[in-house]
């Protein structure tokens, strides 16, 4: 009765721009993500950095739905899950900003260092390993 009465027109036009606000700033981080080098030392740091925008766009996006609650539970937690992925790949494969992985694995990453042990040809030296396989015996004799 005594509050602001705002037009439908006005809301679904502020909607309107905010989900095209939203989806030029995901095309924009999905152009700045395909271009980057591959090679770059530090790819996936930048990569986390660019996608920082689409962290954005969702955030304007949900506020252009109505949804606030949404936007503030998203915005509080995209630095968290960026912050955690680039730490997980710091601590896992990054040989060459850490010094404790560049030390033990020369500097490639981890999954490399797998790719390379499982493509080693088979040495006739190693043929008297002995491998085992735990099986359940049945008995048929119920």
């Amino acid at each position: 009765m005594f509050g602001l009465v705002i037009p439908v027109d006005v809301i679904v036009i502020t909607q309107s721009i905010l989900l095209i606000i939203s989806a030029i700033l995901i095309i924009i981080a999905a152009i700045g993500v395909l271009s980057i080098d591959r090679n770059m030392p530090n790819v996936v740091y930048a990569r986390i950095h660019i996608l920082g925008l689409v962290d954005i766009a969702g955030v304007i996006a949900f506020l252009g739905l109505g949804q606030p609650l949404f936007a503030l539970v998203y915005l509080i937690l995209a630095p968290f899950l960026a912050h955690a992925m680039s730490n997980a790949y710091f601590h896992t494969e990054d040989g060459y900003n850490n010094s404790v992985i560049k030390e033990t694995n020369d500097g490639e990453p981890n999954s490399d260092n797998v790719a390379i042990s499982e493509n080693k040809e088979f040495d006739e030296e190693e043929s008297d390993d002995v491998y085992s396989v735990s099986t359940l015996k049945i008995n048929e004799d119920d």
